[in-house]
């Protein structure tokens, strides 16, 4: 299976629950973007209008590698469109609340979907399938961009309390932007590694600089590295919480499943494989399609059933149980809230082009993945 060959092969709509009106402190504007992250186009916005990136307020993150279209808001902003190198920026006039994820309702989805094994039969027995038992609703690649295969978290060490090699991990191994951009220094810091202020002069962001001429003038030590961390960019340091979070919620639902005792087809991801089911019996109805699993947190009340099964997960991560799921860095917290074990698409459609290509339509609630419906409609083994 391929997608993305070119981004307007990957379209994605964003609906939320926002709109002009007459009046308002808050400046509406729908962003189309092509080839860039949401974080790139903001952070080229901010620059240009001479604002904080924190004072533009988005829904969610959309992936560079697509066309997308989203919705922004500025307090007091300019009352004109703004055209970028991948981007355009469309006024819509004027409202009394900025956009946030609470008024994300969800996307809509257009993908053209390649090398595939096309048979009309099949694709629609799959689409019936998945419109009457759903998809388990697992966070996908795209949530952990800054791990590559096989690589540790960065924040399981933090968890852990390796503090340098967590450090290392964000700095040297991740990147809050483009992979290419930062490959410079990203190198310098591996092949310089406690030498900081050889990289300052490379860091491709404000507090990346900050960060590095902090360690620089400080003797390296767990207290320094720890320390580190509050320099950490707050926005980035919670993704990559959540990003951790999202893994271990991932391994659970997948025990849960077994546990359920549902037929499971694997299919490999960037962390392992993921494990679907096609159908189950009407008796599990509730517990699939009516149940949510909230994220891991120290604090969480669980039913003890899935409490179990979760720090299950953990133990295997080294993490003795939730109470420890917590870090003593500055910054680095985990929110939690209640997520769908499976969803079911609304409006899925297809249309042929030919035996191995075919374009799908859907809309999927806020938070979840398109890349895990196609993973669920052509990846899925026969037997």
């Amino acid at each position: 299976m391929r997608i993305k060959y070119k981004p307007e092969e990957f379209i994605v709509y964003e609906v939320a629950d926002i709109k002009a009106e007459p009046k308002g402190d808050y400046a509406l504007y729908r962003l189309y973007k092509r080839g860039a992250t949401t974080w790139d186009v903001v952070g080229d916005i901010a620059r240009r209008l001479r604002l904080k990136a924190s004072a533009i307020q988005y829904g969610g993150l959309k992936d560079r590698h697509a066309i997308s279209y989203q919705y922004l808001t500025i307090r007091h902003g300019p009352k004109k469109d703004i055209k970028g190198k991948n981007y355009e920026l469309f006024y819509l006039g004027q409202t009394k609340h900025p956009m946030s994820k609470a008024r994300l309702k969800g996307n809509f989805f257009r993908i053209l979907v390649r090398e595939v094994q096309v048979v009309p039969e099949k694709l629609s027995r799959e689409r019936d399938l998945v419109l009457r038992y759903g998809v388990a609703n697992y966070f996908d690649e795209q949530r952990f961009g800054s791990v590559k295969r096989g690589q540790e978290f960065a924040i399981k060490e933090l968890i852990m309390g390796n503090y340098e090699k967590a450090l290392y991990l964000l700095l040297a191994e991740g990147s809050q932007y483009e992979m290419k951009k930062t490959e410079g220094f990203r190198r310098c810091l591996k092949e310089n590694w406690l030498n900081f202020s050889a990289c300052v002069e490379l860091a491709p962001s404000p507090w990346e600089r900050r960060l590095l001429e902090f360690l620089a003038g400080h003797k390296p030590s767990k207290r320094t590295f720890k320390r580190a961390f509050a320099l950490v960019d707050r926005e980035y340091l919670l993704m990559l919480c959540h990003a951790y979070q999202a893994y271990i919620w991932n391994e659970t639902v997948k025990l849960y499943l077994k546990k359920l005792g549902l037929k499971l087809w694997p299919v490999p991801y960037l962390l392992g494989e993921l494990l679907f089911y096609r159908d189950f019996p009407e008796e599990l109805t509730e517990a699939i399609l009516n149940q949510k699993i909230p994220l891991p947190s120290p604090r969480l009340k669980l039913d003890p059933e899935l409490k179990e099964l979760m720090e299950e997960v953990l133990r295997r991560e080294g993490i003795e149980g939730l109470e420890k799921f917590r870090t003593l860095a500055k910054g680095a917290t985990f929110k939690t809230y209640p997520r769908e074990v499976a969803i079911i698409p609304q409006k899925l459609k297809f249309e042929i082009v030919n035996r191995n290509q075919v374009w799908l339509e859907f809309f999927l609630p806020k938070g979840s993945y398109a890349t895990i419906v196609l993973k669920r409609l052509f990846l899925l083994p026969e037997n």
